[in-house]
């Protein structure tokens, strides 16, 4: 009966809540970004699992419900893009071109990172969806038969990384502009750093909104195509 119960939804549910919750508590009390709500939760959540000797296969399926619910939150993100949308407008073209070239390069410089260090077939499909918010992600993972637990994982780690790294390292870069800090949150850190892009400000949050959206719409469009030849 308990066995059951630790593999079910009644288990693994209110586990990712509270871990969340603790998370949050933790980051707001530290005030440091290292200890990011999805860092703290990830690992309290991998430690439980690991303890209770729970496949990962099986937490997933009995999460089953957060993830149906990551769609509708990746599609509120597009409230602070409609308030700062004229703002958006202004910058025009140069945007949206750097927003394209940023989805095409980002995963195809893993994957050729990937491939020269002699990583399998199987790495290389994960990696591909790297730039690519977490629902749209393992959408296209199934379509080109990449594995789901791997390409969860690396989009997750991705957007650890680049939330925790990208604003700090452009700051010593001397770039201060939060459109600009906004779409490269966006493109390499997709909604992780959409979370942490509306903490610095809403035309940044705005920013990268946009840039996670049109990463996923580019991706889920050509790397079927691209895989598919």
């Amino acid at each position: 009966m308990i066995v059951d119960l630790l593999h079910s939804p009644l288990f693994a549910l209110p586990l990712s809540i509270i871990a969340f919750w603790l998370g949050v508590l933790l980051y707001r009390r530290s005030g440091t970004v290292l200890l990011h709500p999805i860092v703290t939760a990830s690992l309290l959540v991998f430690a439980i699992l690991y303890a209770l000797d729970i496949p990962y296969r099986d937490y997933q399926s009995s999460s089953a419900l957060l993830y149906a619910l990551l769609g509708p939150a990746v599609v509120a993100l597009a409230i602070p893009l409609k308030q700062n949308l004229a703002i958006i407008r202004r910058a025009g073209w140069p945007l949206l071109v750097t927003i394209v070239v940023g989805a095409l390069l980002a995963p195809a410089i893993a994957v050729v990172i990937a491939f020269l260090l002699g990583a399998g077939e199987s790495v290389l499909l994960a990696l591909s969806g790297k730039s690519i918010t977490t629902p749209i992600a393992l959408a296209l993972a199934e379509k080109i038969h990449a594995a789901l637990s791997l390409t969860a994982g690396i989009v997750v780690f991705t957007g650890v990384v680049g939330a925790l790294a990208g604003p700090p390292l452009l700051r010593g870069l001397g770039i201060r502009d939060d459109r600009i800090l906004g779409v490269v949150l966006g493109i390499n850190a997709h909604a992780v750093g959409t979370a942490r892009a509306l903490e610095i400000s809403a035309l940044c949050g705005a920013c990268a909104a946009l840039a996670m959206g049109l990463c996923g719409a580019l991706s889920a469009l050509i790397l079927p195509l691209i895989i598919g030849a």
